[in-house]
């Protein structure tokens, strides 16, 4: 059928050619074959509404579920502008309030806190020997100084979004800092950091990282949450990211900025995660960074859930992996229309090998690879081209 149309439209413009002869209008591109317009990628939009999801399963000793935490005790900080109010501490729960700045000193274990109300200068920072649990309960917080929440735990911090609450924190522009103190993020953990619940959390990252550990950050169903950095990462983890569920919207506009940064592996299993980032390269001592939606140190896996990267600055990657990426199910879109120059842009990058199994997966690079594997590129049986380009590179299973 595509030979039959191109010989019509071509009889169809001789036919125009010859009765306006006179005319000076050039078919000449008609003629020919006409000029290749310019290849329109997939848009990749933020998507802000809640995600419906099957409940999960888990089994009752896995230290990562909030559930199987019994909560021994709970804590309830009310901000009201420059002051806030405590009710429930006491005994082994020391709580200092300076202005609307919270410290919690605490030997107990198993605590529950629940924030709400309202402060441009406060903050809450833990000092705890025990895994904690934080309840944002309509919660809107800015620390001009410093992270709006601070665990200084190395033990799980649990952070449950009330449902039906809307909650906002921000950093300030700079930092003070404290001597023998890690402060990296809005929301910053020494510890794990497992966001749960049907509420809906903004950050708004102004100096740091928008969440950040030095252990491991899981994301359950049922989150909300939107993250917004002008000057580094949105999610930044030594240790992992797990996304499970949940909307995660990361939007990073600084030079070399990540959408979420691990040093170790990154494992999507469930939920719908975009990134967009709109930063240039950052140069320093003739190493060349540049941004990327998702960057991991090891391995990315990907067996179900929707993920949507996209990346318009110089250089910018989709997912910039240094070992290998496997994805065996869900969906998989990723655009790249940055140049090439002082950084290349790549939709995937693997310094190991990339196995697709599974799934759905796009990725386009307006000037580069769209799959770039160190180690090999491989597909299993199943699969249907949709598209197979050195820039656009698109399979479904």
């Amino acid at each position: 059928m595509k030979k039959i149309y191109g010989i019509l439209t071509i009889m169809f413009s001789l036919a125009m050619f010859t009765a306006c002869e006179n005319d000076d209008t050039d078919f000449s591109d008609i003629i020919n074959g006409g000029k290749d317009p310019e290849y329109v990628p997939k848009s990749i939009e933020f998507d802000y509404t809640s995600l419906k999801e099957p409940d999960e399963s888990f089994d009752f000793d896995d230290d990562d579920y909030v559930e199987n935490m019994t909560v021994f005790y709970t804590v309830e900080v009310k901000y009201d502008g420059n002051t806030a109010t405590v009710d429930g501490d006491g005994g082994t729960i020391k709580v200092s309030v300076d202005g609307a700045h919270v410290t919690v000193n605490s030997t107990a274990r198993n605590v529950e806190y629940i924030l709400s109300g309202s402060s441009s200068n406060g903050s809450f920072k833990v000092y705890s020997e025990s895994k904690l649990k934080i309840g944002l309960d309509n919660l809107t917080l800015t620390n001009p100084d410093g992270p709006a929440i601070n665990n200084q735990c190395g033990k799980s911090m649990y952070v449950e979004l009330t449902p039906g609450s809307v909650n906002k924190l921000a950093d300030g522009t700079r930092y003070v800092e404290e001597p023998g103190e890690d402060m990296k993020g809005t929301i910053f953990s020494e510890g794990q950091i497992i966001f749960n619940g049907a509420g809906r959390l903004d950050i708004e990252a102004n100096c740091k990282n928008g969440i950040a550990s030095d252990d491991y950050i899981v994301f359950r169903p049922g989150n909300v949450i939107n993250v917004k950095s002008n000057v580094s990462n949105g999610v930044k983890a030594n240790d992992g990211v797990d996304i499970r569920g949940g909307v995660l919207n990361i939007d990073i506009a600084a030079d070399a900025g990540k959408g979420i940064n691990s040093e170790f592996d990154v494992t999507i299993s469930g939920g719908r995660t975009t990134v967009i980032t709109a930063g240039g390269p950052f140069i320093e001592y003739n190493d060349t960074s540049s941004c990327a939606g998702i960057k991991c140190d090891s391995t990315f896996t990907m067996t179900a859930g929707t993920v949507n990267l996209k990346s318009t600055g110089e250089g910018g990657k989709g997912i910039n992996c240094d070992e290998n990426i496997s994805v065996t199910g869900g969906e998989l879109n990723i655009v790249t229309t940055g140049k090439k120059d002082k950084a290349s842009p790549k939709g995937i990058k693997a310094d190991g090998t990339i196995v697709f199994s599974g799934g759905k997966i796009y990725s386009y690079s307006k000037s580069a690879d769209a799959i770039d594997a160190a180690e090999g590129f491989t597909f299993t049986e199943g699969y249907t081209f949709l598209n197979n380009k050195k820039n656009l590179f698109e399979i479904t299973y």
